[in-house]
């Protein structure tokens, strides 16, 4: 090696070292010398290229990274890096082709492969960006970027399980990656899986006081745990930094309205009816708050919102708060006209989490359930219980059923119908000769009446359920065709402590 050649090397290795330590100017004077005794230097080159993409002057770094591309095009770091100085511009072929050309010359470029599963991600093109990380992360397992990547990856392909295993491996090697804590955090919200999430997303909110996405989360995790108050706290916090967020008035009016505070519950759903327009939930409970009686009936994006939040917690809360006995009483009143009969095929009607499944496991031979909430049927799924179970509204199911029953039950379902003549026709129709179908309603009173005479039949209650009159049953079970084997006035619940009453009945076809 010349004296030159040597001069040259040493002045390389020590610019190289100063970028290293982020003396960018000084490596750059460094770099520029020697490429003013030897324009052609490829490693000066490159180097000037990625001192100016590290102070983020991507249009120079991609002139002087060119260049060295040109004298030196067989290496692989060189096109890599040309790349992401194209990828930081917006010139997206031209980045592809480096990518590319440096995984041609380098196959097992865990980078450069890491580097390309960013570019299509940027693009939508989520099923090939995952596998270069995929790829990436066979070469390097230990890059916390590229799991971070892929899990991200796997979040827009609607892969929740394959991405929490990488986001604990990021949080494996960096406790503190606030990303992975926060991803991994909604993930498993989304998973149900509440009690892993609160602590992640509870570091977050500590770190980030101001993160609107980590504080509705918690909201959400807290009121899914039936922790009321500490739900509400986090709404609040949302909201005193977004007056807008309209989930957040949502899921403070669901609270408010479950606490009964109705006042409060009334002022959220009226803005986040007014944010959100199409907010049918909202809409139903602004209706029932102020007596507006609406005779289709509850709709189905508030029953599946409303389950869907309670899920979790539902049997505990329904049993001990509620003293719920629903099933049980159903149970007991069908007894007389199942004890000499062979198993039954029932239908559960809003089987909700399953609480209808034990009291009637003894006299069927097939149970089916039929519920609007993915969160109830999964809960009703872990029973065990059921031959099948469907995750529909009730109309449309019963619209397309052809399978025939011996019975139907209907357990504190009615109250989110209005008008009843249609589910009690296709009941009719799907049940067998003899069939039974036992259910409950909650009884209007007499002052409601006198209040709302238009309403005699049927009106919406404040709480969002729906009373009904027994005369509208008796006239129902005449037009359709049904006998009437039971009729008994019962405590169905309490609400606010106080006994809620309604009728239970079993009809046969």
């Amino acid at each position: 090696m010349s004296k030159n050649d040597n001069d040259i090397q040493l002045k390389l290795e020590k610019a190289l070292a100063l970028l290293q330590s982020d003396q960018l100017e000084i490596a750059i004077q460094i770099f520029q010398e020697v490429l003013s005794q030897n324009p052609n230097q490829s490693d000066a080159l490159h180097g000037l290229g990625m001192a100016y993409a590290q102070l983020r002057q991507f249009t120079k770094a991609v002139t002087y990274l060119s260049e060295a591309v040109k004298y030196a095009p067989t290496i692989a770091e060189f096109h890599n890096n040309l790349g992401n100085a194209y990828q930081a511009i917006g010139k997206i072929d031209e980045a592809m082709r480096h990518y590319h050309e440096a995984l041609r010359l380098k196959g097992s470029y865990a980078q450069a492969n890491n580097n390309l599963g960013t570019l299509l991600y940027r693009l939508g093109r989520y099923e090939q960006a995952a596998g270069y990380f995929e790829k990436s992360i066979r070469i390097d397992p230990h890059a916390i970027d590229t799991h971070y990547n892929l899990a991200n990856c796997y979040i827009q392909l609607d892969r929740l399980l394959d991405a929490v295993p990488h986001y604990e491996e990021v949080l494996k090697i960096r406790s503190d990656h606030l990303g992975a804590l926060h991803n991994l955090g909604i993930t498993l919200c989304a998973l149900k899986r509440f009690e892993q999430a609160a602590p992640l997303l509870t570091q977050v909110v500590q770190k980030e006081p101001d993160n609107i996405n980590a504080l509705f989360h918690l909201g959400v995790i807290n009121s899914s745990l039936a922790k009321a108050q500490e739900a509400i706290n986090c709404y609040e916090q949302v909201l005193r930094l977004n007056p807008q967020h309209a989930h957040s008035h949502h899921n403070l009016a669901t609270i408010y309205l479950h606490q009964q505070q109705k006042d409060k519950a009334l002022i959220h759903y009226q803005k986040a009816l007014a944010l959100e327009p199409s907010n049918k939930t909202a809409e139903h409970m602004i209706a029932a708050l102020n007596n507006k009686t609406q005779a289709q009936g509850a709709p189905t994006e508030y029953i599946r919102a409303l389950f869907d939040q309670y899920a979790y917690s539902y049997d505990n809360q329904v049993k001990t708060q509620l003293q719920y006995k629903v099933p049980q009483l159903l149970r007991e009143a069908i007894s007389p006209f199942v004890q000499n009969t062979s198993p039954l095929k029932m239908l559960d009607l809003g089987c909700g989490t399953g609480l209808c499944s034990p009291w009637f496991a003894d006299i069927t031979s097939k149970m089916i359930g039929v519920d609007i909430s993915p969160n109830m049927i999964a809960v009703a799924h872990n029973l065990g219980a059921y031959h099948k179970l469907y995750t529909i509204d009730i109309f449309s199911f019963l619209e397309s059923c052809k399978e025939e029953f011996n019975l139907i039950v209907a357990a504190d379902v009615f109250v989110y119908f209005g008008e009843l003549e249609q589910v009690f026709q296709q009941s009719y129709r799907i049940l067998s000769s003899g069939g039974l179908f036992c259910f409950s309603i909650e009884n209007l009173t007499f002052e409601e009446i006198q209040s709302d005479k238009n309403h005699a039949l049927f009106q919406l209650r404040s709480t969002g359920r729906y009373a009904h009159h027994p005369d509208y049953i008796h006239q129902l079970c005449r037009s359709i065709g049904f006998k009437i084997n039971v009729e008994k006035k019962q405590t169905l619940r309490l609400q606010e402590e106080a006994s809620i009453f309604g009728n239970l009945y079993v009809l046969q076809k």
